[in-house]
């Protein structure tokens, strides 16, 4: 019709003599003139904008390509969380209910339903789902198989936005005013930082971690998302979740900081400094800020090249002991502990002048727990009677700190299970029934763990990550050691210590 009424204005029709004519009149060419198309688009938007729902569709085209390509996808990144998070609830709420015999296909469904989220959002959830994968003991399968694939899954950002960070932490033009040498490609992108190797002026390497400047903005709002999602789970579910919030979050923020980083490896450090079997890297303070750290580099490999390692000659069951003796040496007698331990922070070479011996690297110091000496001790005694069988024992601690199962406590610190009886809980290594019955366990009796969890020692949620990541690194390197009986020592220890 617009086109019709074009010719009606630019044409006439003339009759003379009994005739017909047609006589057009044109405008001269003109390039700016506005043609039908620029019509037709400008009645369309008119069209759309009458109306609120027009202008709301608009509006949100706008807000979600303006989020996209200027905020990091802070709310596009919320919104699929929740979509997500939603369709699981129908999924094991409803669907699980009506078809029991579809529990499988629903695990497989969401385990790749929140893998497919995690690699998309990436940030924290990349950490989110490296977690995920440390749970194999009560986990189902799809989970584990989906999850282990995001170790490597991190992606890198540009050596230009890299460049652009480092100068402006340091203050300075460019990089070569601080490195004589700084490689444009990472060595390693893990879900909130990369690592470039550099050299400094005088020749000393160094491993430069900078920060990846989406985790700024997107950190407050990934937090709002998580708070909203662990409130509301337990609501739905009548599960003991929000009570972790708090302490969670507030870890989260302070990895995103590597002043922290830079002190937690200084104690740590501190803390191994009379054991040659363990070493911490230099970090360089002068060179920290909150977005980048320089700190010593070291040449070795990660404990899951476990073909590697052997080639290179190492004893893979002395590197898990010396592993696994660190972390215990944390929990029960320093009461410093890492709580972000997965392969990729674990490092081995040679011991410097100490011939073929190995020596285990300890990585990003960023997730660390303190606890508190009272706490340290009671956690010891807390071992020793899960180890002896003292019943009266495990129930006045579980009582202290709010927990109301003292059975599934003990096989979720256990990470096996708990069943009282005589001749003590067995220290052999976990078999495939031992995960089945711990996860018959925690499914059937998790609603009733906690009593009180205000009482509840917020240490606990990032020693549980310690032990879960650890039981994970051993049973990746063939279950060499075995890991209840040396923590049992431990705990013996660290009650002797102090």
């Amino acid at each position: 019709r617009l086109r019709d009424r074009g010719r009606g204005r630019e044409g006439r029709e003339v009759r003379a003599g009994g005739k017909s004519t047609a006589h057009t009149e044109r405008a001269p060419a003109n390039p700016k003139a506005k043609g039908p198309r620029v019509h037709l688009m400008a009645q369309f938007w008119r069209a759309v904008t009458r109306t609120w729902t027009g202008r709301t569709a608009v509006a949100a085209v706008c807000l979600h390509q303006y989020d996209t390509h200027f905020r990091y996808e802070r709310f596009n990144r919320n919104i699929r969380t929740v979509a997500a998070a939603a369709l699981t609830l129908v999924d094991y709420k409803y669907t699980l209910v009506q078809h029991p015999e579809m529990l499988d296909e629903l695990h497989e469904r969401v385990a790749k339903r929140w893998y497919d989220l995690c690699c998309r959002n990436a940030g924290l959830y990349i950490k989110l789902g490296q977690q995920i994968a440390t749970m194999n003991h009560v986990l189902p399968a799809p989970y584990l198989h989906y999850f282990s694939k995001l170790n490597d899954a991190a992606p890198a950002v540009g050596f230009d936005v890299v460049e652009g960070i480092v100068c402006k932490d340091y203050g300075v033009a460019s990089v070569g005013e601080v490195f004589s040498e700084f490689e444009r490609e990472p060595i390693a992108s893990a879900s909130i930082a990369q690592v470039h190797k550099a050299s400094l002026k005088d020749g000393t390497q160094v491993a430069v971690k900078v920060q990846k400047p989406e985790i700024a903005v997107q950190l407050p709002w990934d937090l709002a998302c998580f708070r909203l999602l662990l409130f509301s789970f337990e609501k739905i579910f009548d599960l003991p979740m929000y009570w972790s919030c708090d302490s969670v979050c507030e870890v989260l923020e302070q990895e995103t900081d590597f002043r922290c980083e830079a002190r937690n490896a200084e104690l740590a450090a501190e803390d191994f400094q009379d054991n040659p079997k363990i070493f911490v890297p230099k970090v360089y303070k002068g060179m920290t800020t909150k977005r980048v750290m320089a700190m010593e580099f070291v040449n070795a490999r990660s404990i899951a090249d476990l073909a590697g390692l052997r080639a290179e000659g190492f004893n893979v069951a002395e590197v898990a002991g010396i592993m696994v003796d660190a972390f215990s040496h944390q929990i029960f007698v320093s009461g410093f502990v890492h709580a972000d331990p997965h392969p990729g922070n674990i490092l081995v070479r040679r011991r410097p002048g100490g011939g073929r011996e190995a020596q285990v690297v300890v990585l990003d110091h960023g997730c660390y727990v303190s606890c508190s000496e009272a706490f340290r001790r009671e956690y010891c005694r807390l071992w020793r009677a899960m180890v002896l069988m003292d019943e009266r024992e495990l129930q006045r601690i579980c009582r202290a700190w709010g927990v109301g199962d003292s059975e599934l406590f003990a096989s979720m610190q256990l990470l096996k299970p708990y069943t009282p009886g005589k001749g003590g809980v067995h220290l052999n290594a976990t078999t495939r029934a031992d995960v089945l019955k711990l996860q018959l366990q925690a499914f059937e009796r998790v609603r009733g763990l906690l009593s009180d969890s205000e009482r509840v020692p917020r240490e606990l949620i990032l020693l549980g990550r310690n032990l879960n990541i650890v039981r994970a690194n051993n049973k990746g390197m063939g279950s060499p050691v075995n890991r209840v009986n040396n923590m049992a020592k431990y705990a013996s220890l660290g009650l002797a210590a102090g």
